[in-house]
């Protein structure tokens, strides 16, 4: 079969994924570029600011990982532009050329610039400093308020507010409020604790959801305390407040945003086609237009569902896009006509703070429970196995 040469731009879920299957096979030379020495598991970032993990749990060693593979090699840069003309990806130092080019960047938080303050008072965790960031300042300030309960409880509130009751921000509320549930029980803290406000436009959380989805992450976020708030839109946000459109003003010590994504910087500087979100638009078979040798998958991609509608920004979505278009890659070099991608929901899975969670198995079986937590820690366990033990092999090489 012909040798060629495939790009990869991504290091997540996705980038991963498609360099796993591209090197199975001994004619494909492989380079996977990113800016970033590590593979960030974003999808577990609940249980990082949360406390109950450390940062090797939701990172690997990507020199380390990409080694086991064999004929896969590592630029360790930040992409500035392709030429798609010639075939090329260029970073600051480097030019790197290729015969297919996998475009997997993801997705960043997407700030609405009709809010004012908004990205200027808010933290995201799409990666892991801003992350580590929102971490490290929040036990900084559960700290001075527990100095400052010396004085008596007549201290402040303490809250934070999630903006945006999707999957993130509904896990991250559940996660936090079990976190300050238990700090203030263990260290059998008198004075008042933390309150959790999720903050969403529309009239549910989980918008578009399964109805069972919707209502178990209900009932457990009150269970845990979190005030959910409906049908309120942010209409600014200033340092340590939060303004929505019905006039209601409220204080926060904290304020994550997660109330949707646009795609990586990068696509707004290669020329193709993009959506208002920045996400590239592609062909039925995940191709950007015009350019038959160039694939987008995942996040930074605008891959429809067999209704027309944007599928949601999952690391499912990222693996299954990039097996695919590893699949129309090897279809061409053998002479097979291509296929479309179809997008098959695999079942969700939503972690509900401490060991609890929801979620909707293949089939339309439905879990709730602590049944539910184990069954998502071993998805998760399933998928991080495999990649540390190659890690462990690369390593060792």
């Amino acid at each position: 079969m012909q040798k060629i040469h495939v790009a990869v731009i991504g290091g997540g879920y996705g980038g991963i994924r498609a360099v796993e299957h591209l090197c199975r096979h001994t004619n494909i030379t492989v380079t996977l570029i990113d800016q970033n020495a590590y593979h960030y598991m974003q999808a577990e970032v609940y249980d990082f600011i949360a406390n109950k993990v450390d940062m090797s749990h939701i990172m690997i060693d990507l020199p380390s990982l990409l080694k086991s593979f064999g004929h896969v090699d590592f630029v360790c840069e930040e992409v500035h532009n392709v030429d798609a003309t010639q075939r090329s990806v260029h970073t600051a130092t480097r030019t790197i050329g290729y015969d297919y080019l996998i475009i997997a960047t993801g997705s960043r938080t997407y700030f609405p610039a009709f809010i004012p303050g908004l990205r200027d008072h808010t933290h995201g965790v799409k990666s892991i400093p801003s992350a580590l960031d929102f971490k490290q300042q929040f036990e900084r300030s559960l700290l001075d308020r527990i100095e400052a309960q010396r004085r008596g409880c007549d201290v402040k509130p303490f809250n934070i507010v999630i903006g945006g009751a999707g999957l993130s921000g509904v896990e991250i509320a559940a996660e936090m409020a079990a976190y300050a549930n238990h700090f203030y029980q263990n260290g059998n803290f008198g004075c008042r604790g933390v309150d959790v406000y999720l903050i969403d436009a529309y009239e549910t959380i989980l918008y578009g959801m399964d109805p069972f989805l919707i209502r178990s992450a209900h009932d457990r976020l009150v269970q845990l305390g979190v005030h959910v708030w409906h049908n309120n839109r942010i209409s600014e946000v200033q340092e340590k407040k939060i303004i929505l459109d019905n006039g209601k003003v409220l204080d926060f010590e904290f304020m994550i945003f997660t109330g949707g994504v646009c795609a990586s910087t990068l696509t707004e500087r290669l020329g193709f086609p993009i959506n208002a979100k920045g996400h590239l638009v592609v062909n039925p078979d995940l191709r950007v237009d015009n350019h038959p040798e160039i694939f987008a998958i995942g996040d930074v991609a605008a891959i429809t569902d067999a209704d027309g509608k944007l599928c949601p920004p999952t690391a499912q979505l990222a693996e299954r896009s990039a097996e695919h278009a590893v699949r129309t890659i090897l279809s061409r070099l053998q002479g097979k006509p291509q296929k479309p991608f179809r997008y098959r929901n695999g079942g969700v899975m939503i972690a509900l703070g401490g060991e609890y969670g929801a979620g909707l198995l293949p089939g339309g079986i439905r879990v709730k429970g602590y049944f539910a937590y184990l069954i998502k820690k071993a998805i998760f366990w399933l998928y991080t196995a495999p990649l540390r033990r190659r890690s462990l092999i690369g390593k060792r090489r």
